[in-house]
């Protein structure tokens, strides 16, 4: 595990400074949930594909659209993992049309489009955002100030669920009280009720396991940020495996990040840092066979640790942008 921990480390930030040198003047944030893409696929980037990448998306994309923005530089990593960019360009467009008709335009739509892409065809896509509209509704029903643009990518991720819509709202609610008891920034806990929801078990025990991890990394002196950093922790523990290989996977992974260029004092934080650990760690344990999406918890674990990320790095550079205009 030591080896692999610290391989996949090295990739990361290979990955990063590829990204950065291919894709200028983006937000520090976008960069490493970029990276991350290539390492959840086990391949190193390539600065000139994803410049390639970019200049589809910069030509094709349409004015304004939102995958433009900060989704730019993550959607071009995914693009150059595709087998055909062109193809699965098109195809991602196909599905932010058809989003477009069930909810309303955003960066986070785009992200979902880009994720609708990959782990569905076009035939069911109409299914799956319909779904993923009714589920929203009901978030909205019971959140209703809460509830806004951003849950649009966490409504359409639990409309591939086995589980029925009441039965995932409910378990969401259980899983948002329980939390509720011990975090206080209302919307990181309303999108960790929705991951905890999407697996099997008893709301008490999945709070009280990821609550438990929350806590031991504490304890080893590393805090995790109780904000929109919180999701990706929400997605590790829903990995199968064992607890204390988790939360030890995570801290390695820290160690080796804190090194790093990009992580130290005048740069991204030790809150961030250790987002991007769990980051990694979803990475370490996943499985990428799209047919066991569904059913796999790991699977799910690193779909939803992926697009946590993303979110947050989203909201940062957005937070960041206002503050410097």
């Amino acid at each position: 595990m030591k080896e692999m921990i610290n391989q996949l480390t090295q990739d990361f930030i290979e990955n990063r400074d590829t990204v950065k040198k291919a894709i200028k003047l983006e937000s520090s944030y976008i960069y490493p949930v970029a990276a991350n893409v290539f390492c959840a696929a086990g391949v190193k980037a390539d600065a000139d594909k994803l410049r390639e990448c970019k200049k589809l998306i910069k030509k094709n994309a349409g004015f304004g659209s939102y995958l433009k923005g900060n989704v730019m530089v993550p959607f071009a990593a995914k693009l150059c993992i595709a087998d055909d960019p062109d193809a699965q360009f098109e195809k991602v467009m196909a599905m932010y049309g058809i989003l477009k008709e069930h909810f309303r335009r955003s960066e986070y739509l785009a992200l979902l489009a880009t994720l609708l892409a990959e782990k569905t065809t076009i035939e069911e896509a109409g299914h799956i955002a319909a779904r993923g509209r009714t589920v929203y509704d009901k978030m909205k029903k019971e959140h209703p100030i809460l509830t806004s643009k951003e849950d649009s990518i966490m409504a359409g991720f639990m409309a591939f669920s086995e589980k029925s819509d009441s039965e995932l709202i409910d378990d969401a609610e259980k899983c948002y009280e329980l939390l509720r008891e011990k975090f206080y920034d209302k919307d990181s806990v309303q999108t960790v009720s929705h991951i905890l929801s999407m697996t099997n078990g008893a709301p008490e025990e999945k709070v009280d396991r990821m609550i438990r991890m929350f806590d031991a990394l504490k304890k080893a002196g590393r805090k995790f940020g109780k904000h929109f950093e919180l999701s990706t922790l929400a997605a590790v523990s829903i990995i199968d495996a064992d607890e204390k290989e988790l939360v030890d996977s995570m801290i390695a992974i820290d160690s080796l990040l804190s090194g790093q260029k990009g992580y130290g004092a005048l740069s991204l934080d030790k809150k961030t840092r250790l987002m991007h650990a769990a980051m990694l760690t979803a990475d370490l344990y996943g499985e990428s066979d799209n047919a066991q999406a569904a059913v796999s918890a790991s699977a799910l674990a690193m779909i939803a640790a992926q697009e946590a990320a993303m979110c947050a790095a989203i909201a940062a550079s957005a937070a960041a942008s206002s503050a410097n205009s």
